[in-house]
């Protein structure tokens, strides 16, 4: 092996090391030469996709014509008689009874509104083995409750939509006593109102149907009470009692927050 070889061999080694390919070509002066050849083009790398993130329809945009079934919260109804005072104590003109309402939401489609129907009932019956001259009367009482509201969404999130909402609410009450002559009393409860409020619905735990609300409510009371008295002499002659007042839901105690403006929801 002359000079010549082993310095073709080694250009060819160290060729083959850095990534180049070579071949011996041989002149015509019988002198080995080495003719480098390009390495192969590198491989393209596959352009990677974007990442679309999808935003989650809001609360609003999920619930559209759904039906939603539950409990509206309560309201106040004015009873048929009033409270005689007792010892020591006066008498309660515009006593009133709670009557729970029970209802159904339906969000409609258009114009971001809703509506609202709900009925509420309550019956007291009481009666005695004793004569009626030592307990007195052993009345019935009978309150219903109607009530009638159209939500407004003011925005929506995920979890929660923001709304308003007229109201109307429609009370009545009767008190009978058994073999009583006469015409029984009765009682008249009107609420024109305007509640704002929240609905926040569980979906963040997965419960997506499930809803609960909360909000607060001012608004126009009409109470009207008629009893009929009447004589031997006289025919029977209705009288009269009635009460107006503006108040919000909160006017008696803090906790009604909790009664008369918490609902809650499960939508079909």
């Amino acid at each position: 092996m002359n000079m010549l070889t082993v310095v073709v061999l080694v250009t060819l080694a160290q060729s083959q090391d850095a990534g180049v390919v070579v071949e011996p070509v041989n002149n015509d002066a019988g002198v080995v030469e080495v003719a480098p050849v390009a390495a192969p083009a590198p491989v393209a790398a596959a352009p990677v996709s974007p990442v679309v993130v999808v935003a989650r329809p809001s609360a609003r945009e999920r619930r559209l014509g759904s039906l939603g079934f539950g409990f509206l919260g309560t309201t106040n109804v004015l009873q048929a008689r009033f409270i005689a005072p007792g010892l020591g104590g006066t008498a309660q003109l515009f006593n009133t009874t709670t009557v729970p309402l029970l209802g159904l939401r339906w969000w409609t489609p258009e114009y971001r509104l809703g509506l609202e129907f709900g009925f509420g009932a309550m019956v007291t019956a009481t009666d005695s083995s004793e004569p009626q001259a030592m307990v007195g009367a052993t009345p019935t009482t009978l309150e219903f409750a109607w009530h009638a509201s159209m939500p407004v969404v003011l925005g929506s999130t995920e979890h929660i939509i923001f709304f308003v909402a007229p109201e109307v609410r429609v009370g009545h009450s009767t008190w009978t006593v058994k073999n009583e002559m006469g015409t029984p009393p009765n009682g008249w409860t009107v609420e024109v109102s305007a509640k704002g409020g929240v609905e926040i619905f569980f979906s963040f735990i997965g419960l997506d149907n499930l809803s609960i609300e909360a909000g607060i409510r001012a608004g126009l009371t009409h109470q009207v009470r008629t009893n009929y008295a009447s004589s031997p002499l006289q025919a029977e002659a209705p009288i009269t009692n009635s009460l107006t007042r503006f108040s919000t839901n909160l006017v008696a105690n803090p906790w009604d927050l909790f009664t008369s403006t918490l609902a809650a929801r499960y939508y079909f």
